[in-house]
């Protein structure tokens, strides 16, 4: 019986097989087809695009940044914003009575995320004239500048017995914008575009075991050539290309026209627009050039071939205050100088008529003692200070200071919010 029924059954199975082996083969088929009319569609289209579009050639391999930029690039644009700036430290020279700046840098660098060091100052009383340097212009320098300049020569002289990585030396009323360092990573992208558009060579390196050091008890004959400079590219173990400078000033209050057209200009959302660049007016932009000699130490990179440089020149011949010294050098182009305009870091001074005045609290050049604020002062400038709950405001002689957000400025903002200054003063109607 049961084959019997097997055998009726099976021819409609088998049918059924087959028509359904039949569906799969033709389905492939399809499949096949639309696969090879979607290829033939898409070369049709990319044919179309490309005789429509011709893609622009790159003409130097240094330049492939521009629209993909390299690992190397981008770890060196960060490291250029780090905490540090992409320099081996910040240094800020301080006097140990200026309790004032000291809390001032501690507040920027809280809120714009800096790492930063204090350098001891060198106080009036550290002045003997038995240690201080030659000088063929006697008695023309103040106490103060002599111990500004010993202040910074202090770092120079630790720089080069360490042959240390670049440094930045900032003064301790030093002020940025709060957003500092993505201002720095910008820069940093186009200070080493602009290296190469003027092909900059290495600075000559007299420190012992470098190339140039022909000193007869060196462990290794050195060759009589001219050794070859290191490429003019993107580095995040040194973002600024120190072999390439002395110095590079972030924070000058002035600066002479020598060399001003050894520029490139770049655009800065954070800059406000208008600031003049030796009669060109500049957009939302910053320029970075080839020093003519600076003015005031506000903020300045240093690397050890600059720090041996100025270390030398001062023990020579101490004649002029340190900014001179470095204007004199620079001018003169012994000095491989670099600047940033408007200037990434510009000096602080207290509002006027809050009664900082009279202590003599806006400089520390003169010294001396001072006496503190009379209860006659005139105070109106409170009334701003109770607006804005800040008693800072840029230095009058930095003309081409640009911040966005003065850090300082929006201190009261950033850490207290809307809280009001007036809020927490003493009620004379209660005594609280």
């Amino acid at each position: 019986m049961s084959v019997e029924l097997g055998s009726e059954h099976s021819p409609s199975r088998s049918s059924a097989f087959s028509r359904w082996r039949s569906y799969r083969q033709i389905h492939r088929t399809f499949l096949v087809l639309l696969i090879i009319i979607t290829v033939f569609a898409l070369d049709r289209y990319r044919l179309a695009v490309t005789g429509t579009f011709t893609l622009p050639r790159r003409q130097h391999p240094e330049h492939e940044d521009v629209d993909h930029p390299s690992g190397q690039q981008l770890r060196s644009i960060a490291q250029a914003g780090n905490s540090t700036l992409g320099f081996h430290a910040i240094y800020y020279v301080n006097m140990k009575t200026r309790y004032d700046r000291e809390d001032a840098m501690a507040l920027q660098a809280y809120i714009s995320g800096l790492d930063i060091q204090d350098f001891p100052a060198v106080e009036a009383e550290m002045i003997d004239p038995v240690g201080m340097p030659p000088t063929h212009r006697p008695a023309m320098l103040k106490v103060g500048e002599k111990g500004c300049w010993r202040a910074h020569a202090n770092i120079w002289s630790e720089m080069v017995r360490k042959k240390l990585p670049p440094v930045l030396i900032m003064e301790s009323d030093a002020a940025w914008d709060i957003n500092v360092r993505p201002i720095m990573s910008r820069l940093n992208e186009q200070f080493v575009k602009f290296l190469q558009s003027i092909n900059s060579t290495a600075v000559h390196d007299p420190s012992w075991g470098s190339a140039h050091n022909q000193h007869p008890l060196a462990d290794a004959p050195v060759s009589s050539s001219r050794p070859n400079p290191p490429p003019i590219d993107y580095d995040a173990n040194d973002p600024w290309l120190s072999a390439h400078w002395d110095l590079f000033s972030l924070g000058q209050c002035f600066e002479h026209g020598q060399d001003k057209d050894v520029k490139l200009v770049y655009p800065d959302a954070r800059v406000p627009e208008g600031r003049d660049y030796w009669g060109v007016r500049l957009e939302h932009e910053r320029v970075v050039r080839k020093s003519g000699g600076i003015t005031c130490t506000t903020a300045y990179a240093i690397s050890h071939t600059g720090a041996a440089k100025l270390l030398l020149r001062g023990a020579v011949d101490l004649d002029n205050p340190v900014d001179l010294l470095m204007r004199r050098l620079t001018l003169s182009r012994d000095l491989v100088a670099y600047s940033v305009m408007p200037p990434v870091m510009a000096q602080w001074e207290y509002l006027h008529d809050i009664g900082m005045n009279e202590r003599g609290a806006q400089s520390d050049i003169n010294g001396g003692k001072h006496a503190d604020t009379p209860f006659d002062a005139e105070m109106k400038g409170w009334d701003h200070a109770n607006r804005t709950g800040s008693v800072w405001i840029t230095k009058a002689h930095h003309r081409d200071v640009a911040f966005d957000k003065m850090a300082l400025g929006v201190a009261w903002e950033q850490i207290l919010g809307d809280a009001i200054l007036t809020n927490s003063w003493w009620d004379p109607n209660t005594g609280d």
